[in-house]
């Protein structure tokens, strides 16, 4: 079951591979064409405003309420395409009239998310505001598509969507910008929001999903999401708004606290991506068929399986992230106006998140066997009590550790969010397999801990080492230092007859016979 899961997540992984490098070229694309200057700002406020509001809407809530109901219809295309077809046109409809409130009020918001822009510099943030409105339509057709290909075990194009929206943002900047100047990074949003819905057009066909112009929004299964959309809503609000806490109180400490947060907390994000979202994505369809067909079972099954990988993926990854936090922080941003302080700073605040790779894991898996169940505002709830504990731990640890104490509270939270949902899972539904869960995850922890040690030691030489890490003998060095650690790791997994690495191991062998016959 495990190595299923493993298996339908491998598009995710290899999407985020693709996508984030890209996401970082764009940035270093944007950075040389416009540098930092009241352009970029103006387009930073654009653009991040209606991001937000897809993400708060459409992308991050829909998928929490919208799979679990669609999934129980996967076996029927055309009641499955004539839900598809109801739910986008519904989505489409909300949006189109959010956007148009948007671009009506669209002043008073840039001055809100940006009160120190003025003149000149607050029309231009209007103008590429309203330019990218498209993009809230566009995202919650994706959203919708998402969600329908993924109850169907589809999860390769809706994630490469991300690569071809970078790819075009890269292309239009440098083509458009002797003509159009910032613009140009507008029509690179709007553009790539069109082919990132686009490319889903064939994937749908081929599932046979087609769609109907209709309104018959009675049908019980819209019924069904709109009485878990309130929940998923709070639960999707929770995230940002324990980011605005967090940015709130970071701004009342030392110079360069919110920038380090923020570079580290991006950091962070790519291991999350690589082991965690593919995890519980994956999860939730597989959950929510479980449930719908009344296989409690398997449903348990399912989630303990999910579980053991995570254990599996995430504790490695909090090692390495630990382990070479500053190292990485040097590497990826030291040069330029970015001072070895400044990268010490970033690699604590690094650390602090590192501790919550697997907290972020599990909270999210937790929050899956909730929304597949069709409960979506227990989690809510949890998340909403889990605030106020949030600022408050945030502004006694700050006190302490300054902005790293937040950082640390933010992994904290997560995982006592885990421990409250699955006390509550647990009194209604019965406990999982605890024996087998804990003696997975204390089995992976200590060759975490034992692989982070060695990574620590190994890598000192480079994070005392003065001037670029960008040479060629201090990337072999951590190249080395990574494939010993790796190597450190299988030996033991292998010595303590570890499940997963010899599931590792097998599948390398599988394929070795597979490289050679290539050659």
């Amino acid at each position: 079951m495990r190595s299923r899961i493993a298996r339908k997540g491998r598009p995710i992984i290899i999407a985020t591979l693709l996508s984030r490098p890209l996401g970082f070229i764009r940035e270093a694309v944007q950075a040389a064409l416009f540098g930092a200057s009241r352009l970029t700002d103006a387009f930073l406020v654009a653009y991040n405003v209606p991001e937000m509001m897809q993400t708060l809407f459409f992308s991050g809530a829909l998928s929490n309420f919208f799979v679990p109901v669609i999934t129980r219809y996967r076996d029927k295309k055309d009641e499955l395409s004539t839900i598809f077809s109801l739910a986008l046109n519904g989505a489409v409809l909300l949006a189109v009239l959010l956007a148009g409130g948007c671009y009506v009020f669209a002043s008073g918001l840039m001055a809100v998310a940006a009160p120190g822009l003025a003149g000149d510099d607050h029309a231009l943030a209007v103008f590429l505001f309203r330019f990218m409105l498209p993009m809230l339509v566009l995202h919650c057709l994706l959203a919708v598509m998402k969600g329908t290909l993924n109850s169907l075990d589809h999860y390769a194009m809706p994630e490469y969507a991300g690569v071809f929206f970078n790819l075009v943002m890269i292309l239009c900047a440098l083509a458009l910008t002797p003509r159009y100047g910032i613009t140009s990074l507008a029509i690179g949003v709007v553009a790539g929001s069109i082919l990132q819905v686009l490319i889903q057009l064939p994937s749908l066909r081929r599932c046979g999903i087609r769609y109907r112009l209709t309104l018959a929004f009675s049908h019980p299964a819209l019924r069904e999401m709109g009485s878990l959309a309130l929940g998923a809503f709070i639960a999707t609000a929770v995230v940002p708004l324990n980011a605005f806490v967090a940015r709130a109180l970071a701004s009342t400490l030392a110079e360069g606290s919110i920038s380090a947060l923020a570079y580290a907390f991006r950091v962070f994000l790519l291991p999350v991506s690589l082991v965690a979202v593919p995890v519980y994505t994956v999860l939730l369809t597989e959950l929510s068929s479980a449930h719908n067909e009344g296989q409690l079972a398997t449903f348990k099954k399912q989630a303990e399986a999910g579980l053991s990988l995570l254990f599996a993926l995430a504790l490695p990854a909090m090692a390495v992230l630990i382990a070479l936090a500053l190292p990485i922080t040097r590497l990826l941003y030291e040069r330029g106006q970015f001072t070895p302080e400044d990268a010490a700073m970033t690699s604590q605040a690094l650390m602090a998140y590192g501790v919550g790779i697997l907290a972020y894991g599990t909270s999210q898996v937790m929050v899956r066997l909730f929304n597949a169940t069709k409960d979506t505002r227990t989690p809510a709830w949890i998340g909403v009590g889990s605030i106020g504990l949030h600022a408050a731990g945030c502004w006694l640890l700050m006190q302490i550790w300054s902005h790293w104490g937040i950082a640390l509270v933010t992994s904290l939270v997560s995982y006592l969010n885990t421990l409250v949902l699955y006390v509550i899972f647990r009194r209604r539904h019965g406990p999982l397999d605890e024996a087998l869960l804990i003696r997975t995850l204390g089995v992976h922890a200590l060759l975490a801990a034992i692989v982070g040690g060695c990574l620590f030691v190994l890598s000192q030489p480079l994070s005392a080492a003065s001037g670029s890490l960008l040479t060629p003998a201090r990337l072999l060095h951590l190249a080395g230092v990574v494939v010993a650690g790796g190597g450190v790791y299988l030996a033991l997994g292998l010595l303590f007859k570890v499940a997963e690495v010899r599931a590792f191991i097998r599948l390398l062998k599988r394929a070795a016979p597979v490289r050679s016959g290539l050659q």
